[in-house]
């Protein structure tokens, strides 16, 4: 059979995980499907491994060896070498669950749909506790899709189900049919982090077929270090054109009211979470970035994300009237949000962790800072 699915691969100094994504590829229980993987200027020893696997399986997979442009860049340029009716993508620190090319195959043979958007569902893999836990919008995931016994015929858009909005916005969770990105123009964006926002909000939209692969789709790696959503620093930052970049979709696109009040939620959420964590030597900068989106945005979006989408309405609400005065830069102060952080960042541990591993790791931290 002609292979229906491309899997791109940005790869960028994973010397550590990247063979063990690449046998996940290479090793499903049906073979229908090509790999291009991109080496995003690695520095490591990325090169050597994509070289081996390449040469080993030139029948699967394809090397792309480019200077750094980061993941949205990696992923465009994998993009534009897919020659397969279907494509998705999968961070080279994950690995693919061994059934996903079948489960594929099998939901495309069986249905008379032509989707443009075919959900999966992660799952969490924790370096720390080597357990693996549900992503965290499952229960939204098996409503929407009816995925509770494994089987899912729900075939739906975000206009007969705007609850697709909730889901979490990775990019690696889909798989996008080819026709459908390249008359979109689809592309995402490059040199800044938190790519994966805009498109989400833009395809969903424009799909006129979403269906589902109610089984794992793949396994996502957390806690090991390096990771984009962990910091505290300058990627921070690029939140602002990101949500520029979204709410210029929002207009072009003339999305509708629950739309528009979803693009809030996300604003909202990543806002919310990035104040309370960013450092001190950004956080001033993030809170301008904000100030100026918040002040745009209409009081009749707000309202009706407050009555119909918002899940804490006294908290949101309060931070919203904040970021809108010209005392938003009170919210800066880092003392107040570092105990607050901590709090709950060590409830968090503590859960993911256990208590054992959540001591040693604040007895570490308060010598690190008794050092400084």
């Amino acid at each position: 059979m002609e292979p229906l699915l491309t899997i791109v691969v940005p790869a960028y100094n994973v010397e550590k995980y990247l063979a063990e994504c690449l046998e996940s590829l290479i090793n499903q229980t049906m073979m229908n499907h090509k790999v291009i993987v991109v080496n995003d200027g690695s520095t490591d020893g990325t090169d050597a491994i994509c070289r081996s696997y390449s040469n080993k399986y030139p029948q699967f997979i394809t090397y792309i060896s480019q200077k750094n442009k980061g993941l949205g860049g990696a992923r465009n340029t994998g993009l534009k070498n897919v020659n397969t009716p279907y494509v998705t993508f999968l961070d080279s620190d994950d690995w693919l669950n061994i059934n996903y090319v079948e489960r594929f195959n099998k939901l495309i043979r069986d249905t008379d749909e032509d989707p443009d958007l075919i959900y999966t569902l992660p799952w969490v893999y924790d370096s720390v506790s080597k357990r693996i836990i549900p992503w965290k919008d499952k229960n939204y995931y098996d409503e929407i899709f009816k995925a509770q016994s494994g089987i899912s015929t729900v075939c739906t858009n975000s206009r007969l189900t705007p609850q697709l909005y909730r889901l979490e916005v990775n990019a690696c969770r889909k798989i996008y049919k080819k026709e459908f990105l390249d008359a979109n123009k689809f592309t995402f964006p490059e040199g800044l982090k938190w790519e994966d926002v805009p498109g989400n909000f833009y395809l969903l939209h424009q799909a006129n077929t979403v269906m589902a692969l109610p089984e794992t789709g793949f396994f996502y790696r957390t806690n090991q270090g390096g990771q984009i959503t962990a910091g505290g620093g300058a990627s921070r930052l690029d939140m602002i054109p990101i949500f520029k970049q979204l709410l210029d979709i929002q207009n072009k696109c003339e999305f509708n009211e629950i739309e528009r009040g979803y693009v809030l939620r996300v604003i909202v959420d990543f806002s919310m979470w990035s104040v309370s964590v960013t450092n001190t030597q950004y956080i001033s900068a993030l809170l301008d970035g904000l100030h100026d989106i918040f002040v745009k945005i209409s009081n009749g979006d707000i309202q009706f994300y407050l009555k119909n989408v918002c899940e804490n309405v006294y908290s949101e609400r309060n931070f919203i009237e904040k970021l809108q005065t010209n005392n938003y830069s009170e919210l800066a102060d880092y003392l107040e949000r570092d105990k607050q952080s901590a709090v709950k960042s060590s409830i968090h541990c503590i859960q993911d962790h256990g208590f054992k591993y959540t001591c040693r790791l604040i007895a570490r931290r308060y010598i690190m800072k008794q050092n400084v």
